[in-house]
């Protein structure tokens, strides 16, 4: 465990809760959580259940040998004990309802950064080269592409320049961004998905922008909003596991 990921975990012990929904702890009966299992795993026909797998790249804190084991030679595989949260390995692309989704972990590039290294702290020149080849429509990074500011990766913007993908989805940076654009591609920042901070403990209602809906119809005809409607503001860190 990084030095960063103890400070987040002093913040917010949450941080780690994932854990208990990596196998084998998922399976033991002390740690099992009924309702999750009646929410990821109940009646398909049902809109209390959720249906649709949760697809993320790497960022820049992760156990990458934990990430590399658990992937193999696949181009993407689940994490969780209920195989619905799908991580996707950089220069590598997955399709999901018809949508063509691209991934490049990572945080910016260093000078010294080895190639060759799809799952690393950083982004991977061989990864993004990789992708020049493909055809995408959503372009999923964990750092914004310089331009967008400072800090972003010089490799991920002329990926974009070079690649047009309609959108591209990233997190990372500790303060907001506001939206980019690369030729046609929307670029957009994302916050943590946590709770905001109310007299020094994390209990309010969601980050800015942590959230937010895109509607895929093709490529000519699509939309994206950030959540803000009064529904999403009203679940607090109080109150979200009771709801």
């Amino acid at each position: 465990m990084d030095k960063a990921t103890k400070e987040y975990i002093k913040r917010d012990p949450e941080e780690l809760g994932f854990a208990l929904y990596m196998e084998p702890q998922a399976s033991q009966e002390k740690y099992r959580d009924r309702k999750l299992e009646e929410t990821l795993c109940g009646d398909p026909d049902s809109l209390e259940t959720v249906r649709c797998p949760a697809i993320f790249c790497h960022g820049n804190h992760e156990d990458f040998q934990a990430l590399a084991d658990r992937v193999g030679n696949q181009k993407s595989a689940p994490v969780d004990f209920f195989r619905r949260i799908y991580y996707l390995q950089s220069g590598q692309i997955t399709e999901l309802a018809g949508l063509r989704i691209a991934a490049l972990g990572g945080a910016k590039e260093r000078e010294d950064s080895p190639a060759g290294q799809p799952i690393s702290p950083y982004v991977d020149p061989m990864a993004a080269e990789q992708l020049l080849a493909e055809k995408f429509d959503v372009l999923l990074t964990h750092c914004g592409p310089f331009g967008a500011t400072l800090e972003g990766s010089e490799l991920i913007q002329v990926l974009i320049e070079l690649c047009q993908p309609s959108y591209q989805f990233y997190g990372h940076h500790m303060h907001p961004i506001p939206p980019y654009q690369i030729g046609k591609t929307r670029c957009y920042w994302h916050a943590d998905v946590n709770f905001q901070r109310e007299h020094g403990a994390y209990v309010g209602s969601p980050e800015p922008g942590c959230m937010a809906v895109l509607r895929w119809n093709g490529p000519e005809d699509h939309q994206y909003e950030v959540i803000d409607a009064q529904w999403f503001r009203a679940i607090t860190g109080r109150t979200w596991k009771y709801l």
